[in-house]
């Protein structure tokens, strides 16, 4: 949960490491939109009635970028590395994108095995292809062709196999093709004309990769209209839309196929059922829109204070979950301080035990001698303070201490007295004794 802070990097508005318990994902919103109130909100419109097409630019591209969408006019990219080769059938283009992979396989024959294959032939994966007078084989272990080759007490042979694998996609005749004939083409290549769909960027190169085209299309935006934005401010967004993946397949987990899950905490069970011996669930990464990925969190009070109110807070109900407050919405809900800045965990002390609180403020390690020595020479007269308003201090840091403490009249000073709650406690419960209840 958060974010590391050398992950993060330098504080732009400060300088040097960003602090710990630092709002990034507050800061990064508001530097996307703030300058976002400058983007043009015009769609282009291009082409006749056979070839309209609307170019999406200004804060429309960037709303769907981040939402994740399927672009209008989406472009076609190739899921596999390979060779280009273009064919017509009436108006329809048939584009294949094919690949061939070489794959060999290398055994050696020792000394007092027969072969039995022959150079060139054919194999299975299980065909004999030695064997000694002790019946024992050895196998070919992948199909393909044999080639044989002698040495002065061995033999080795090479497995040889051409596997092809071919891609293809129908183009209407008005897609504008960005490859020719017999071109090398990558996976992810862009083969027509368009915006890319991130979610197939996701889905055939990566994490990585959708990452870094969601970047850059939105600097672009951006940049066209004379705004600069830094990289990690956007880059902190788009890790929140990337943060879930989709199990496929359970394992040993009490996972379900088709859940959407942090990708922390299924690497998490996944490090748990490892550990005890179990098979590991898999999953694929997802991209959320803003919208979904807000209405997919861990708490059903920043769900619901989103979108859909009735229907997060019903299904919360009916589940029994549990909200650990953990986020900013949440606290700001219901009234809490919210878990950034001094709020933040570790600039904070939490104790449930009054005494071991007020332990906490008592027990230092200040060395009087030393530290205050220097007062013993200090003139200090009691006509220099107002009694009265040091009783209002003391009466005002009587509250954080908890029940207990109380302000001696006499010396004006805090009196931290415990045993009283013992006190009303047996009280509390000699008054519920002598209750009689009579049930007919």
């Amino acid at each position: 949960f958060g974010l590391c802070r050398k992950c993060y990097g330098e504080d732009l508005a400060r300088g040097g490491v960003i602090k710990i318990g630092e709002a990034v994902g507050i800061i990064a919103a508001q530097s996307i939109g703030e300058p976002g109130t400058q983007l043009t909100l015009r769609t282009f419109h291009t082409g006749g009635v056979a070839g309209a097409e609307d170019i999406t630019q200004g804060l429309p591209r960037v709303e769907e970028l981040f939402e994740a969408r399927t672009p209008k006019g989406e472009a076609v990219i190739a899921e596999i590395d390979g060779k280009v080769s273009i064919q017509r059938e009436g108006e329809i283009r048939i584009l294949r994108i094919s690949r061939t992979d070489l794959k060999r396989r290398e055994v050696t024959i020792p000394a007092g095995f027969e072969v039995i294959a022959a150079d060139g032939d054919r194999v299975q994966e299980d065909t004999v292809i030695a064997r000694n007078e002790h019946e024992d084989v050895i196998l070919a272990g992948m199909d393909g062709e044999i080639f044989l080759e002698k040495k002065r007490s061995e033999t080795r042979a090479t497995i040889r196999r051409e596997d092809t694998e071919v891609w293809e996609v129908e183009l209407p005749a008005n897609a504008r093709l960005r490859v020719d004939e017999g071109q090398e083409v990558t996976a992810g290549f862009q083969i027509t004309e368009g915006a890319k769909n991130p979610k197939e960027i996701l889905r055939i190169q990566g994490r990585e990769a959708c990452q870094l085209y969601l970047l850059s299309e939105v600097q672009r935006v951006y940049r066209s209209q004379g705004v600069s934005i830094h990289d990690k401010h956007i880059e902190v967004i788009l890790r929140q839309l990337l943060r879930r993946v989709m199990v496929r397949t359970a394992g040993d987990t009490d996972l379900l196929p088709g859940e959407l899950l942090d990708r922390f905490k299924f690497e998490d069970i996944n490090y748990y059922v490892v550990s005890k011996g179990g098979k590991p669930a898999r999953a694929e990464p997802v991209v959320l829109g803003l919208t979904k990925a807000a209405l997919n969190t861990e708490s059903f009070l920043a769900m619901a204070s989103f979108q859909e109110t009735t229907r997060v807070l019903t299904e919360a109900a009916i589940r029994g979950q549990r909200d650990d407050l953990r986020g900013l919405k949440e606290n700001v809900i219901i009234g809490k301080l919210i878990p950034v800045g001094t709020g933040f965990s570790t600039h904070r002390v939490i104790t449930s035990d009054p005494s071991s609180e007020v332990e906490l403020l008592i027990d230092t390690d200040v060395d009087v001698e030393e530290d205050l020595g220097d007062l013993e020479d200090a003139e200090i007269s009691m006509d220099d303070f107002d009694l009265d308003d040091l009783g209002g201090v003391a009466e005002l840091g009587m509250e954080p201490l908890g029940a207990g403490v109380t302000l001696s009249d006499d010396d004006d000073s805090v009196d931290l007295n415990f045993d009283s709650l013992d006190e009303e406690e047996e009280e509390e419960e000699e008054d519920i004794e002598d209750i009689d209840v009579d049930v007919e």
